[in-house]
């Protein structure tokens, strides 16, 4: 862990608490700090810590703490630095040419400039505590989103907990914060309500806890408010060290962040009110909205004295409903932000950033990095299965945008249709693997069935192994085409297909059937989104909270005209009934992007726009339903569990029927296609149960799993 000096502070306290848990895991730990009352704490329970005076701004100053740095990591060869702060960060800028790995937390929002933006170092992998900062180092900083994994802060449970028995007495308010000029308001706001509040409620009393440059300033306030009440209503406490002791004395908390997160863990009512923001009482209805901002309200409006008032009342006047809102807080906590998760989830990090001294290589093709989503999905998953099964494989992976998609997903990669790069990372590879998605066919193009059966040729006559693998085959047209593909794939070591279908199509084309094999699409085994990320993205876009909603993923072209104007007076039908909001995701921009708008202008809706594969399933969570005529809108829909209706682009394209069939989804073959049967298809899909999906998702992740393993057994038979 490498972080500035560590006195107190909501970043302070994540850092600790990982630390712990990480060595609770059985991990071997070093603190890289400033120092700081926290450092001292954890020297003493047996943490190594190694003081470097991190914070300064003078290039010559951070220039010499950088060397010391550097010469640390060489000597006590350490596989991973985790920075927690802009200044650490940058110091470990090119460190992973010493064989560190590297990881960089951003915990708030940071001033910055056009310079700034560009020095900024974000590591190989980005940790992002909430979802809105993701989306700010993203926008911000450019880095890409795949590389930025949320996880939320964890709370030892263990530790916050409900007093024993209830609270009793009169009613307790605590503001705990830094009080600083960028964190004290929620402090200030309670001392402009203190002299009404507290006559009206006499015996309540309100302590505010926390120190700063502001310190001196409340305190004199606060003094000035006990005198007009005449007696000791409001408390400064200053700093706190056993900070569970203290919630558990008060009945209603005010303020943001981790502070709120520990006080909803110890049973406390949570009023989120910062600088930042203000969201009201914390509550079920809200819980998943407040989470994407860290609990920290950022984007609402600012706070009033009123509106925290009003909410103060409300739970002044109702001890009950403090105490059933403790306990959804309680909950709330206890099973989204526990510490142990947070732990768990950050070490499964620091895993797929470390990777042993390849001992193979793998070059993988597909259409990935050309727009598309669910392709990108593909590659997504399969280096993930890939990573779990066999972290010492190195792969190359054949794209059409190879310097971004290097940055995106962290592995090599070439452009496709550079004939040298290719030919050069075939060369330089154990394996040669083929697949994700409907490559061999001439639906679409004649093309793209030679271009890859061409790639297989060549690794074929280069000596090197071949794979075709997860793929969907045809549909074909014309004897030489089905020639040529059964005389390619017989020479392949190899062959495995996402479907039943594809397995009957080789059969009958020839390829002997004891050498294929049924896996299932590599996109299932991409990481799915965590809770909260739909919801961040729906207000991005604009989209009211609190709707029921209907996604519609539409697939352009001439060809499906038809289709798309059937579906639009069916989505127009159904949302009108059940009081759908449609949201429209864009899965491939250039193919569907303007058949899309023009569908929205028909219908009404929101367009959603695409940050990164995992986008699009956090979006089809938050939906009742959904109907699609892209295939892996189909697939994350199963991975998600939402109910959903697929819908062919062509009568001769058999896939989405095929997954349709096999995951329980709901399918809608051309020549049945009518707005009443679309109806139906998608009512059926509003009243079905989102928990039969589970099993059945979970089953294909598995012979995902599976087939990942069969391919690094036949790289592992070449040594």
């Amino acid at each position: 862990m490498l972080t500035d000096r560590m006195d107190a502070g909501g970043a302070e306290t994540h850092i600790v608490q990982l630390i712990r848990g990480l060595r609770r895991m059985g991990n071997e730990v070093t603190l890289l700090s400033g120092g700081g009352a926290l450092a001292d704490a954890l020297e003493g329970e047996g943490v190594r810590v190694l003081r470097v005076p991190l914070p300064s701004h003078s290039p010559w100053r951070l220039w010499k703490i950088r060397r010391t740095v550097f010469a640390l990591v060489k000597r006590e060869r350490f596989e991973l630095l985790h920075a927690h702060a802009r200044i650490p960060a940058l110091l470990i800028r090119g460190i992973e040419r010493m064989g560190c790995a590297t990881v960089v937390s951003v915990h708030a929002h940071f001033r910055t400039n056009a310079l700034l933006a560009r020095l900024c170092n974000w590591g190989e992998r980005t940790v992002a505590v909430s979802e809105d900062l993701r989306t700010y180092v993203c926008e911000t900083y450019g880095v890409p989103a795949e590389r930025v994994r949320v996880i939320p802060n964890g709370i030892d449970c263990e530790r916050f907990s409900p007093p024993v028995g209830q609270r009793s007495g009169a009613p307790r308010i605590l503001f705990a914060s830094r009080l600083d000029a960028d964190c004290s308001l929620g402090a200030d706001l309670l001392c402009d309500l203190a002299p009404t509040l507290l006559r009206r409620f006499a015996g309540a009393s309100i302590e505010i806890a926390g120190g700063g440059s502001e310190y001196h300033r409340i305190f004199t306030r606060a003094e000035e408010i006990n005198r007009l009440l005449g007696r000791n209503a409001v408390t400064l406490r200053g700093w706190v060290h056993d900070m569970p002791a203290l919630l558990r004395r008060h009945d209603i908390f005010v303020g943001v962040s981790r502070a709120a997160m520990e006080a909803g863990a110890c049973g406390c009512a949570v009023i989120l009110c910062g600088n930042e923001g203000y969201g009201g009482i914390l509550s079920a209805e809200n819980a998943a909205h407040a989470q994407t901002s860290n609990f920290c309200a950022r984007g609402e409006t600012l706070p009033s004295a009123e509106r925290l008032e009003g909410d103060l009342v409300t739970l002044l006047e109702a001890p009950m409903l403090r105490q059933s809102l403790g306990e959804v807080c309680r909950g709330l906590i206890a099973e989204h932000f526990s510490a142990a998760r947070m732990c768990r989830e950050t070490l499964a990090l620091y895993h797929r950033c470390v990777r042993p001294r390849p001992r193979f290589r793998v070059t993988v093709g597909g259409y990935f990095g050309c727009g598309n989503t669910g392709d990108d999905a593909i590659l997504l998953g399969f280096l993930e299965g890939l990573h779990a099964a066999a972290p010492e494989v190195e792969v190359t992976a054949l794209t059409g945008a190879p310097w971004l998609d290097r940055r995106r997903f962290g592995v090599r990669c070439v452009w496709r249709k550079n004939p040298i790069a290719v030919r050069w990372a075939v060369a330089r590879s154990d394996l040669f693997l083929c697949g994700g998605g409907s490559l061999l066919q001439n639906l679409t193009s004649g093309r793209s069935l030679s271009y890859y059966l061409a790639l297989l040729r060549m690794s074929q006559r280069m000596g090197k192994p071949t794979a075709l693998y997860a793929a969907g085959i045809g549909p074909l047209f014309g004897d030489a085409a089905c020639r040529r593909v059964a005389r390619v794939l017989g020479r392949c070591r190899y062959v495995s297909l996402r479907d039943g279908a594809s397995m009957r199509l080789l059969s009958a084309l020839g390829v002997d059937a004891g050498r294929l094999h049924l896996g299932a699409d590599p996109a299932l085994l991409m990481p799915l989104p965590p809770r909260g990320r739909g919801y961040a993205i729906l207000s991005a876009h604009g989209v009211p909270s609190g709707g029921r909603f209907l996604c519609v993923v539409l697939r352009g072209g001439t060809q499906t005209a038809v289709t798309r104007a059937l579906l639009m007076a069916a989505v127009r039908m159904v949302c009108r009934r059940a009081r759908l909001i449609p949201l429209f995701p864009v899965f491939d921009e250039l193919r569907d992007g303007s058949e899309t708008l023009s569908a929205i202008a028909d219908v009404g809706g929101h367009l959603l726009l695409l940050r990164e594969p995992a986008d699009a399933a956090a979006i089809l969570s938050c939906c009742d339903a959904a109907v699609t005529m892209r295939l892996h809108a189909l697939i994350l829909a199963t991975a998600v569990g939402t109910p959903t209706v697929g819908i062919p682009a062509d009568a001769q394209d058999a896939k989405i029927a095929s997954f349709a069939k096999e995951a329980g989804q709901e399918y809608l073959a051309l020549e049945h296609l009518s707005v009443g049967a679309l109806v139906e298809a998608i009512e059926l899909c509003l009243t079905a149960r989102r928990s039969l999906l589970a099993d059945t998702a979970a089953e294909l992740r598995r012979r995902a799993q599976k087939d990942i393993e069969n391919v690094v057994g036949i790289v592992n038979s070449q040594r």
